[in-house]
């Protein structure tokens, strides 16, 4: 299945509201495609999301991570923001630094 059928699979799951389909998906998948699952996954916002979610918050790859920091920020449970938090002080790249720092601006607005 390519990237562009795998992403419109994993959309279709996410209005079904099926992480657990989607949580399959994070196993195989390339980083574009991984990206499109943990965003579901945070639009999603249960808890399977939850837990699968921080386990991309200090990703090697920086799309990954970043796009698992917006979902954690988007649930906006304390808990996920702390893990946000932590992740901020611990973040390398500073493009990535300020991408997280602005998208909890954003929520805060």
């Amino acid at each position: 299945m390519s990237d562009t059928a795998t992403i419109e699979k994993i959309h279709k799951l996410e209005e079904k509201r099926k992480s657990a389909a989607i949580i399959k998906h994070l196993h195989k998948a390339d980083s574009e495609v991984l990206v499109a699952a943990i965003e579901s996954l945070g639009h999603i916002a249960d808890e399977d999301s939850c837990n699968y979610i921080t386990h991309y918050l200090d990703d090697e790859n920086k799309e990954v991570r970043l796009a698992a920091c917006k979902a954690a920020i988007s649930i906006g449970t304390e808990y996920m923001k702390t893990r946000v938090r932590h992740q901020l002080s611990m973040e390398k790249d500073p493009e990535v630094k300020k991408q997280i720092q602005d998208a909890f601006n954003q929520k805060a607005s």
